[in-house]
Protein backbone atom coordinates (compact mmCIF):
# COMPACT_ATOMS: atom_id res chain seq x y z
CA UNK A 1 0.00 0.00 0.00
CA UNK A 2 1.27 3.12 -1.08
CA UNK A 3 1.10 5.63 2.22
CA UNK A 4 2.78 8.77 1.08
CA UNK A 5 0.27 9.91 -1.97
CA UNK A 6 2.64 9.75 -4.92
CA UNK A 7 5.40 7.49 -6.72
CA UNK A 8 8.32 7.39 -4.86
CA UNK A 9 11.75 5.86 -4.67
CA UNK A 10 14.54 4.61 -3.16
CA UNK A 11 17.62 3.72 -3.70
CA UNK A 12 20.82 2.30 -1.35
CA UNK A 13 24.14 1.91 -1.07
CA UNK A 14 26.23 -0.52 1.35
CA UNK A 15 29.36 -0.26 2.67
CA UNK A 16 31.34 -3.19 4.17
CA UNK A 17 30.06 -6.45 5.05
CA UNK A 18 27.34 -9.15 4.38
CA UNK A 19 25.53 -7.93 7.73
CA UNK A 20 25.73 -4.74 6.24
CA UNK A 21 23.74 -5.74 2.94
CA UNK A 22 21.67 -8.01 5.03
CA UNK A 23 20.35 -4.95 7.10
CA UNK A 24 20.06 -2.60 3.72
CA UNK A 25 17.92 -4.94 2.19
CA UNK A 26 15.85 -5.48 5.09
CA UNK A 27 15.05 -1.27 5.47
CA UNK A 28 14.29 -1.06 1.73
CA UNK A 29 11.95 -4.18 1.88
CA UNK A 30 9.79 -1.98 4.83
CA UNK A 31 10.24 1.01 2.68
CA UNK A 32 8.66 -1.00 -0.74
CA UNK A 33 5.65 -2.76 1.76
CA UNK A 34 5.40 1.32 2.17
CA UNK A 35 4.70 2.32 -1.40
CA UNK A 36 8.12 2.92 -2.51
CA UNK A 37 10.00 1.70 -5.85
CA UNK A 38 13.36 0.33 -5.48
CA UNK A 39 15.56 1.83 -7.91
CA UNK A 40 19.56 1.26 -8.76
CA UNK A 41 21.67 3.33 -7.13
CA UNK A 42 22.48 5.36 -10.12
CA UNK A 43 19.17 6.24 -10.85
CA UNK A 44 17.73 9.68 -9.37
CA UNK A 45 15.66 8.37 -6.45
CA UNK A 46 13.31 10.64 -3.79
CA UNK A 47 15.50 8.86 -0.68
CA UNK A 48 18.88 7.62 -0.61
CA UNK A 49 19.86 4.82 2.32
CA UNK A 50 23.54 4.83 2.75
CA UNK A 51 24.62 1.99 5.53
CA UNK A 52 28.29 2.78 6.51
CA UNK A 53 30.99 0.82 8.11
CA UNK A 54 33.39 1.76 10.63
CA UNK A 55 36.15 -1.02 10.86
CA UNK A 56 38.81 0.98 9.17
CA UNK A 57 39.75 4.78 8.56
CA UNK A 58 39.64 4.23 4.87
CA UNK A 59 35.92 2.75 5.44
CA UNK A 60 34.77 6.09 7.38
CA UNK A 61 35.83 8.34 4.52
CA UNK A 62 34.57 6.20 2.05
CA UNK A 63 30.68 6.73 3.96
CA UNK A 64 31.26 9.99 4.43
CA UNK A 65 32.41 10.96 0.63
CA UNK A 66 29.19 9.03 -0.27
CA UNK A 67 27.02 10.99 1.38
CA UNK A 68 28.89 14.24 0.21
CA UNK A 69 28.05 12.99 -3.56
CA UNK A 70 25.03 12.06 -3.19
CA UNK A 71 24.08 15.42 -1.72
CA UNK A 72 25.62 17.23 -5.05
CA UNK A 73 24.23 15.12 -7.27
CA UNK A 74 20.44 14.87 -5.82
CA UNK A 75 20.73 18.04 -3.72
CA UNK A 76 16.72 17.69 -3.18
CA UNK A 77 16.76 13.95 -2.23
CA UNK A 78 16.21 12.62 1.44
CA UNK A 79 19.33 10.86 2.50
CA UNK A 80 19.32 8.59 5.44
CA UNK A 81 22.42 7.50 6.72
CA UNK A 82 22.56 3.58 8.69
CA UNK A 83 24.75 1.39 10.21
CA UNK A 84 27.87 1.77 12.44
CA UNK A 85 29.39 4.91 11.56
CA UNK A 86 26.18 6.44 12.18
CA UNK A 87 25.82 4.33 15.63
CA UNK A 88 29.45 5.67 16.36
CA UNK A 89 29.37 9.47 15.74
CA UNK A 90 25.75 10.58 14.84
CA UNK A 91 26.33 13.84 15.27
CA UNK A 92 29.13 14.22 13.18
CA UNK A 93 27.10 12.42 10.59
CA UNK A 94 24.38 14.77 10.93
CA UNK A 95 26.61 18.06 10.48
CA UNK A 96 27.47 16.73 6.76
CA UNK A 97 25.85 19.07 4.47
CA UNK A 98 22.50 16.63 2.53
CA UNK A 99 22.69 14.23 5.67
CA UNK A 100 18.94 14.35 6.37
CA UNK A 101 18.97 11.06 9.05
CA UNK A 102 21.26 9.18 10.88
CA UNK A 103 19.89 5.48 11.92
CA UNK A 104 22.55 3.34 14.15
CA UNK A 105 23.00 -0.20 14.30
CA UNK A 106 19.53 -0.62 16.72
CA UNK A 107 15.57 -0.08 15.74
CA UNK A 108 16.12 -0.11 11.84
CA UNK A 109 12.52 -1.27 11.80
CA UNK A 110 11.84 2.17 12.38
CA UNK A 111 13.09 3.51 8.72
CA UNK A 112 9.38 4.10 7.62
CA UNK A 113 8.70 6.43 9.95
CA UNK A 114 11.92 8.35 9.79
CA UNK A 115 11.61 8.98 6.18
CA UNK A 116 8.03 10.15 6.54
CA UNK A 117 9.55 12.59 9.05
CA UNK A 118 12.36 13.43 7.01
CA UNK A 119 10.00 14.14 3.76
CA UNK A 120 8.37 17.49 5.98
CA UNK A 121 12.10 18.72 6.03
CA UNK A 122 12.83 17.20 9.33
CA UNK A 123 16.44 16.46 10.47
CA UNK A 124 16.27 13.19 12.45
CA UNK A 125 18.98 11.27 14.97
CA UNK A 126 17.64 7.83 15.47
CA UNK A 127 20.22 6.62 17.09
CA UNK A 128 19.68 4.87 20.28
CA UNK A 129 21.07 2.78 22.73
CA UNK A 130 21.70 -0.93 21.77
CA UNK A 131 19.18 -3.44 23.79
CA UNK A 132 19.56 -7.09 24.19
CA UNK A 133 17.32 -9.00 22.54
CA UNK A 134 17.78 -9.05 18.37
CA UNK A 135 15.93 -6.77 16.31
CA UNK A 136 13.78 -9.09 13.82
CA UNK A 137 14.00 -7.49 10.38
CA UNK A 138 13.85 -10.56 7.49
CA UNK A 139 14.24 -10.42 4.19
CA UNK A 140 11.97 -12.35 1.97
CA UNK A 141 13.67 -11.90 -1.29
CA UNK A 142 17.41 -12.70 -1.79
CA UNK A 143 18.95 -10.25 -4.26
CA UNK A 144 20.47 -12.63 -5.48
CA UNK A 145 19.78 -15.42 -8.16
CA UNK A 146 20.53 -18.79 -6.23
CA UNK A 147 22.34 -17.41 -2.86
CA UNK A 148 20.11 -16.18 0.02
CA UNK A 149 22.08 -14.67 3.64
CA UNK A 150 19.96 -15.00 6.46
CA UNK A 151 21.63 -13.18 9.26
CA UNK A 152 21.34 -15.53 12.51
CA UNK A 153 22.49 -13.10 15.22
CA UNK A 154 23.67 -9.85 15.92
CA UNK A 155 26.56 -8.42 18.25
CA UNK A 156 29.92 -9.35 19.50
CA UNK A 157 31.18 -10.10 23.51
CA UNK A 158 35.09 -10.63 22.57
CA UNK A 159 36.30 -7.17 22.25
CA UNK A 160 39.55 -7.73 20.55
CA UNK A 161 42.35 -4.83 21.95
CA UNK A 162 41.81 -3.31 17.65
CA UNK A 163 38.31 -3.94 16.92
CA UNK A 164 35.15 -0.74 17.46
CA UNK A 165 32.64 -3.71 16.25
CA UNK A 166 31.20 -4.79 19.85
CA UNK A 167 30.84 -0.59 20.82
CA UNK A 168 29.13 0.24 17.62
CA UNK A 169 27.10 -3.75 17.10
CA UNK A 170 26.34 -4.10 20.70
CA UNK A 171 26.49 -7.46 23.53
CA UNK A 172 25.31 -11.31 21.20
CA UNK A 173 22.08 -11.32 20.74
CA UNK A 174 21.03 -14.25 18.99
CA UNK A 175 17.45 -14.83 16.87
CA UNK A 176 14.73 -17.53 17.16
CA UNK A 177 15.10 -20.73 15.38
CA UNK A 178 11.60 -20.66 14.22
CA UNK A 179 12.30 -17.49 12.50
CA UNK A 180 15.46 -18.78 11.06
CA UNK A 181 13.74 -21.50 9.19
CA UNK A 182 10.80 -19.43 8.01
CA UNK A 183 12.70 -17.00 6.54
CA UNK A 184 14.99 -20.40 4.92
CA UNK A 185 11.76 -21.89 3.59
CA UNK A 186 10.65 -18.31 2.31
CA UNK A 187 13.68 -18.12 0.39
CA UNK A 188 13.64 -21.87 -0.84
CA UNK A 189 9.81 -20.84 -2.31
CA UNK A 190 11.44 -18.26 -4.17
CA UNK A 191 14.16 -20.96 -5.94
CA UNK A 192 17.67 -19.77 -4.09
CA UNK A 193 19.44 -22.82 -4.17
CA UNK A 194 22.21 -21.67 -1.25
CA UNK A 195 21.56 -20.45 2.06
CA UNK A 196 24.63 -18.29 3.63
CA UNK A 197 23.85 -17.79 7.49
CA UNK A 198 25.44 -14.33 8.94
CA UNK A 199 26.38 -12.37 11.70
CA UNK A 200 28.47 -10.59 13.62
CA UNK A 201 29.83 -13.42 15.28
CA UNK A 202 27.95 -16.91 14.48
CA UNK A 203 29.98 -18.57 16.60
CA UNK A 204 28.10 -17.18 19.61
CA UNK A 205 24.94 -17.90 18.40
CA UNK A 206 22.94 -19.39 20.94
CA UNK A 207 24.91 -18.08 24.05
CA UNK A 208 22.22 -15.56 25.14
CA UNK A 209 18.86 -17.49 24.32
CA UNK A 210 19.56 -21.33 24.73
CA UNK A 211 19.30 -22.05 20.94
CA UNK A 212 22.20 -24.32 19.06
CA UNK A 213 23.80 -23.42 16.04
CA UNK A 214 24.05 -27.35 15.13
CA UNK A 215 20.07 -28.00 15.57
CA UNK A 216 19.81 -25.11 13.28
CA UNK A 217 22.08 -26.42 10.80
CA UNK A 218 20.29 -29.75 10.85
CA UNK A 219 16.80 -28.03 10.58
CA UNK A 220 17.94 -26.22 7.45
CA UNK A 221 19.24 -29.54 6.32
CA UNK A 222 16.33 -31.04 5.73
CA UNK A 223 14.90 -27.80 4.05
CA UNK A 224 12.91 -28.99 0.28
CA UNK A 225 14.87 -26.90 -2.05
CA UNK A 226 17.84 -25.92 -0.53
CA UNK A 227 21.05 -27.81 -2.10
CA UNK A 228 23.32 -25.86 -0.08
CA UNK A 229 24.22 -24.34 3.64
CA UNK A 230 27.44 -21.96 4.34
CA UNK A 231 28.43 -20.46 7.10
CA UNK A 232 30.07 -17.59 7.71
CA UNK A 233 33.37 -16.45 9.50
CA UNK A 234 33.82 -18.77 12.35
CA UNK A 235 35.62 -17.95 15.46
CA UNK A 236 38.07 -21.12 15.63
CA UNK A 237 37.63 -22.41 19.00
CA UNK A 238 33.80 -23.55 17.71
CA UNK A 239 36.06 -25.83 15.27
CA UNK A 240 35.82 -29.31 17.73
CA UNK A 241 36.07 -32.65 16.54
CA UNK A 242 32.72 -33.15 18.19
CA UNK A 243 31.27 -30.15 16.21
CA UNK A 244 32.62 -31.08 12.87
CA UNK A 245 31.37 -34.47 13.51
CA UNK A 246 28.02 -33.44 13.75
CA UNK A 247 28.60 -31.16 10.86
CA UNK A 248 29.46 -33.67 8.72
CA UNK A 249 26.57 -35.72 8.77
CA UNK A 250 24.89 -32.42 7.19
CA UNK A 251 25.30 -33.36 3.84
CA UNK A 252 24.00 -29.84 2.43
CA UNK A 253 26.44 -27.84 4.72
CA UNK A 254 29.73 -26.89 2.45
CA UNK A 255 32.76 -27.67 3.24
CA UNK A 256 34.10 -23.97 2.92
CA UNK A 257 35.53 -22.41 6.14
CA UNK A 258 36.69 -18.89 6.94
CA UNK A 259 37.81 -19.05 10.20
CA UNK A 260 39.67 -15.29 11.92
CA UNK A 261 43.40 -16.12 12.33
CA UNK A 262 44.16 -12.09 12.43
CA UNK A 263 48.06 -12.84 13.07
CA UNK A 264 50.53 -16.20 13.41
CA UNK A 265 52.45 -14.59 15.81
CA UNK A 266 51.77 -15.33 20.02
CA UNK A 267 53.07 -12.13 20.86
CA UNK A 268 50.49 -10.32 18.49
CA UNK A 269 47.91 -12.96 19.37
CA UNK A 270 47.82 -11.97 22.59
CA UNK A 271 48.11 -8.22 22.33
CA UNK A 272 45.01 -8.19 20.38
CA UNK A 273 42.95 -10.44 22.92
CA UNK A 274 42.34 -12.98 20.69
CA UNK A 275 41.12 -15.71 22.66
CA UNK A 276 44.08 -18.99 21.29
CA UNK A 277 47.64 -19.12 20.54
CA UNK A 278 48.47 -20.40 16.96
CA UNK A 279 49.50 -24.30 18.18
CA UNK A 280 45.89 -24.19 19.36
CA UNK A 281 44.51 -22.46 15.77
CA UNK A 282 46.86 -25.29 14.07
CA UNK A 283 44.52 -28.18 15.82
CA UNK A 284 41.30 -26.67 14.65
CA UNK A 285 42.10 -26.20 11.03
CA UNK A 286 43.80 -30.17 11.61
CA UNK A 287 40.39 -30.92 12.52
CA UNK A 288 38.52 -29.41 9.36
CA UNK A 289 40.77 -31.20 7.65
CA UNK A 290 40.41 -34.64 9.43
CA UNK A 291 36.53 -34.59 8.77
CA UNK A 292 36.78 -32.95 5.09
CA UNK A 293 38.24 -33.74 2.18
CA UNK A 294 40.24 -30.80 0.82
CA UNK A 295 37.92 -28.17 2.55
CA UNK A 296 38.26 -24.66 1.65
CA UNK A 297 39.54 -22.57 4.48
CA UNK A 298 39.91 -18.86 4.13
CA UNK A 299 41.02 -16.77 6.74
CA UNK A 300 41.39 -12.97 7.54
CA UNK A 301 44.97 -11.19 8.69
CA UNK A 302 45.71 -7.97 10.31
CA UNK A 303 49.39 -6.23 8.69
CA UNK A 304 51.13 -3.93 10.67
CA UNK A 305 49.19 -4.09 14.42
CA UNK A 306 50.94 -2.53 16.83
CA UNK A 307 54.60 -3.21 17.96
CA UNK A 308 54.67 -6.19 15.55
CA UNK A 309 58.56 -6.23 14.78
CA UNK A 310 59.82 -7.70 11.45
CA UNK A 311 60.38 -11.13 13.52
CA UNK A 312 56.80 -11.38 14.63
CA UNK A 313 55.70 -10.52 10.71
CA UNK A 314 57.79 -13.36 9.44
CA UNK A 315 56.04 -15.46 12.37
CA UNK A 316 52.37 -14.59 10.64
CA UNK A 317 54.08 -15.21 7.07
CA UNK A 318 55.63 -18.94 7.77
CA UNK A 319 52.47 -19.39 9.69
CA UNK A 320 50.01 -19.09 7.04
CA UNK A 321 51.80 -20.87 4.90
CA UNK A 322 52.05 -24.03 7.44
CA UNK A 323 47.77 -23.52 7.15
CA UNK A 324 47.60 -23.69 3.34
CA UNK A 325 45.04 -21.59 3.34
CA UNK A 326 42.67 -21.36 -0.01
CA UNK A 327 42.12 -17.43 0.69
CA UNK A 328 43.64 -15.10 2.59
CA UNK A 329 41.90 -11.53 3.08
CA UNK A 330 44.63 -8.85 4.12
CA UNK A 331 44.23 -5.81 6.20
CA UNK A 332 46.62 -2.77 6.88
CA UNK A 333 45.96 -2.16 10.37
CA UNK A 334 43.82 0.68 11.07
CA UNK A 335 43.45 2.95 14.57
CA UNK A 336 39.97 2.80 16.12
CA UNK A 337 39.90 5.36 18.55
CA UNK A 338 38.35 3.73 21.34
CA UNK A 339 39.99 0.53 20.93
CA UNK A 340 42.88 -0.73 23.47
CA UNK A 341 45.17 -0.74 20.34
CA UNK A 342 44.45 2.37 19.74
CA UNK A 343 46.17 3.89 22.90
CA UNK A 344 49.16 1.16 22.35
CA UNK A 345 52.75 2.35 21.62
CA UNK A 346 54.83 1.47 19.15
CA UNK A 347 52.79 2.16 16.37
CA UNK A 348 53.74 0.69 12.80
CA UNK A 349 54.52 3.24 9.75
CA UNK A 350 51.47 2.91 7.44
CA UNK A 351 53.99 2.44 4.80
CA UNK A 352 55.28 -0.71 6.54
CA UNK A 353 51.79 -1.86 7.29
CA UNK A 354 50.92 -2.13 3.48
CA UNK A 355 54.78 -3.46 2.65
CA UNK A 356 53.36 -6.00 4.85
CA UNK A 357 50.18 -6.85 3.77
CA UNK A 358 50.82 -6.87 -0.18
CA UNK A 359 53.66 -9.31 1.15
CA UNK A 360 50.78 -11.07 2.72
CA UNK A 361 48.65 -10.39 -0.60
CA UNK A 362 51.23 -12.22 -2.42
CA UNK A 363 51.59 -15.28 -0.54
CA UNK A 364 47.96 -15.92 -0.55
CA UNK A 365 47.67 -15.64 -4.66
CA UNK A 366 50.10 -18.95 -4.38
CA UNK A 367 47.87 -20.12 -2.14
CA UNK A 368 45.25 -20.23 -4.05
CA UNK A 369 46.50 -20.82 -7.08
CA UNK A 370 47.32 -24.21 -5.09
CA UNK A 371 44.88 -24.73 -3.72
CA UNK A 372 42.49 -24.64 -7.09
CA UNK A 373 44.87 -26.57 -9.15
CA UNK A 374 44.17 -29.34 -7.09
CA UNK A 375 40.96 -29.80 -8.67
CA UNK A 376 41.72 -29.57 -12.19
CA UNK A 377 40.94 -33.07 -14.24
CA UNK A 378 38.08 -33.41 -11.64
CA UNK A 379 34.23 -32.98 -11.76
CA UNK A 380 32.72 -30.41 -9.46
CA UNK A 381 29.33 -29.56 -9.51
CA UNK A 382 28.98 -25.75 -9.73
CA UNK A 383 25.85 -23.81 -8.81
CA UNK A 384 25.25 -20.95 -11.74
CA UNK A 385 24.75 -17.11 -10.68
CA UNK A 386 25.54 -14.99 -13.73
CA UNK A 387 26.26 -15.10 -17.18
CA UNK A 388 29.84 -13.15 -18.02
CA UNK A 389 31.12 -10.89 -20.81
CA UNK A 390 32.78 -13.54 -22.83
CA UNK A 391 29.25 -15.51 -23.20
CA UNK A 392 29.74 -18.15 -20.25
CA UNK A 393 28.06 -18.87 -17.04
CA UNK A 394 29.81 -18.02 -13.89
CA UNK A 395 29.39 -19.54 -10.58
CA UNK A 396 30.57 -21.65 -7.72
CA UNK A 397 31.35 -25.06 -6.20
CA UNK A 398 30.46 -26.45 -2.89
CA UNK A 399 33.93 -25.36 -1.88
CA UNK A 400 34.01 -21.59 -3.12
CA UNK A 401 36.13 -21.97 -6.54
CA UNK A 402 35.08 -19.60 -8.92
CA UNK A 403 33.94 -21.31 -12.23
CA UNK A 404 32.94 -20.10 -15.97
CA UNK A 405 31.48 -22.74 -18.17
CA UNK A 406 28.80 -22.72 -20.73
CA UNK A 407 26.27 -23.74 -17.81
CA UNK A 408 22.53 -21.48 -17.29
CA UNK A 409 22.42 -19.16 -14.61
CA UNK A 410 20.15 -20.77 -11.63
CA UNK A 411 21.74 -24.11 -12.31
CA UNK A 412 23.76 -27.01 -10.88
CA UNK A 413 25.62 -28.26 -13.40
CA UNK A 414 28.61 -31.00 -13.58
CA UNK A 415 31.56 -29.29 -14.71
CA UNK A 416 34.55 -30.70 -15.72
CA UNK A 417 37.68 -28.73 -14.76
CA UNK A 418 40.30 -28.01 -17.40
CA UNK A 419 42.18 -24.66 -16.84
CA UNK A 420 42.96 -21.86 -13.93
CA UNK A 421 43.45 -18.63 -14.87
CA UNK A 422 43.27 -15.21 -12.91
CA UNK A 423 41.41 -16.64 -10.38
CA UNK A 424 39.08 -18.52 -12.16
CA UNK A 425 38.67 -22.24 -13.15
CA UNK A 426 37.54 -22.83 -16.72
CA UNK A 427 35.35 -26.38 -17.56
CA UNK A 428 33.41 -27.87 -19.66
CA UNK A 429 29.79 -28.99 -18.57
CA UNK A 430 28.88 -33.05 -18.16
CA UNK A 431 25.62 -33.79 -19.88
Amino acid sequence: MNIWGTDMRVAAYTLGCKVNQYDTNAMVELLERAGFERVEFHEEADVYLVNTCTVTNTADKKSRNMIRRLHKNYPEAVICVCGCLAQRDSEGILEIEGASAVIGTEERSKIVQIVRECLTGKKIDGVCEIGNVFEEMPVSSAGELTRGHIKIQEGCNNFCSYCIIPYVRGRVRSRGADSILSEARALAARSVREIVLTGIHISSYGQDNGESLLNVLSDLNEIKGISRIRLGSLEPHILTREFLRELKNMEKVCPHFHVSLQSGSDGILMRMNRKYTSAQFLEYIANIREAYDKPAVTTDIIAGFPGETEGEFAETCTFVKECRFFRIHVFPYSEREGTPAASMECRVPMKVRRGRANQLIEIGERLEREYAEQFLGTVQTVLFEQETDDGLAEGYTERYLRVRAAGMPGTLQNVLLKKYKNGILYGEILK
